[in-house]
C-alpha cells in the first residue's frame, strides 16, 4: 500500500518539468495516466507499491522496469476485492480504479487498486506469477 499527495508530485514537476513525469512514467503509462500531476501521481503511487510487493527496489533499478496500466489480472483484482472494500469502510475513497501492473524481468503481474481521498492518492497492489494471471480489462471497481 502507498499514499501518496499529488501536491508534493505537482512541485516535482513544476521543479524539473517534463522529465520528471518522463524519468517515473514510460510513454505509454504517460499516454493512459496523462502528464497532468493527479495521473502521474497515482502512477508513482502504484509503483511504489510495487516495490514494496517485491521487498526492495530491483537493482539495477529504473522506474521504467515496473508497469502499470492496462489489462488487469483476474486472480490478482479477486486479491484486492476484500482490500477495496476495507479501504472504503475505513473512510477512504468512495471509489477505486483497477489497473493492471508488472514487472516483467521477474515474470510477474498483477492488479492495483487506486482512489484519491482529499489531499492523498491512495494505492494497493498484488503482484502473482505470470503464468497464474487470467487478464481482465482495466475498469472501475
Amino acid at each position: 500500500m502507498d499514499a501518496l499527495q499529488p501536491e508534493r508530485v505537482a512541485r516535482a514537476m513544476s521543479e524539473w518539468g517534463p522529465a520528471y513525469s518522463a524519468r517515473i512514467c514510460s510513454p505509454a503509462e504517460r499516454e493512459e495516466w496523462g502528464s497532468e500531476p493527479l495521473g502521474v501521481a497515482a502512477c508513482l503511487a502504484v509503483k511504489e507499491c510495487l516495490i514494496k510487493a517485491l521487498g526492495a527496489r530491483p537493482d539495477p533499478f529504473s522506474w521504467h522496469d515496473l508497469r502499470t496500466g492496462g489489462v488487469a489480472c483476474d486472480n490478482a483484482r479477486a486479491l484486492l476485492a476484500d482490500a477495496g472494500r476495507a479501504l472504503r469502510a475505513a473512510d477512504g475513497p468512495a471509489e477505486f480504479r483497477v489497473t493492471g501492473c508488472a514487472v516483467s524481468d521477474r515474470g510477474l503481474c498483477g492488479a492495483a487498486l487506486w482512489g484519491q481521498k482529499e489531499d492523498h492518492i491512495l494505492a494497493i497492489a498484488v503482484l502473482l506469477e505470470e503464468g497464474s494471471c487470467a487478464q481482465h480489462s482495466s475498469a472501475k471497481d
